[in-house]
């Protein structure tokens, strides 16, 4: 009965990551997974949606990856929410009159409740807070020391 699931948190952190990470290049779905420490397979879901809802452009090609579609300020992480989040909600409780009562309009206000926290919260707040608030913040660089 979470208001907010973890698919959300999963895309949020992978936009929040490109946006402090893509410089001139787009950043690559497989940079994404390692960082996050989950698989390929589930984040391209994520990111597919985040490019069909106008949060991400996909580029195509030896040099493509993700970029973001619009300016972190214009990117409310309600938007992000609502890409990943399957009609409904997806979740189907008991049938007892103890959920259908209070439990059932409880989840509900629970998640409007967190839908409009996100809306007040763009990406840009989120790079702010981990100190990328500018534009073309760089990716880390992987240093490779071997001789």
């Amino acid at each position: 009965m979470t208001p907010v699931s973890r698919k959300t948190f999963v895309a949020i952190e992978a936009v929040a990551y490109i946006a402090c990470h893509a410089g001139d290049k787009p950043v690559r779905g497989r940079e994404i997974c390692e960082y996050q420490d989950v698989t390929l397979r589930y984040l391209e879901h994520i990111l597919q949606a985040l490019v069909r809802a106008g949060v991400l452009k996909g580029i195509r090609g030896p040099k493509g990856g993700y970029v973001l579609a619009r300016e972190r300020r214009k990117i409310p992480l309600s938007d992000i929410h609502d890409a990943v989040q399957s009609p409904g909600g997806g979740e189907e409780g008991s049938a007892s009159p103890i959920y259908r009562k209070a439990l059932r309009p409880l989840q509900e206000e629970l998640r409007r409740e967190a839908r409009t926290r996100l809306a007040a919260l763009t990406l840009q707040d989120i790079c702010d807070r981990v100190g990328h608030g500018t534009a073309g913040a760089a990716r880390p660089s992987r240093q490779d020391f071997t001789i």
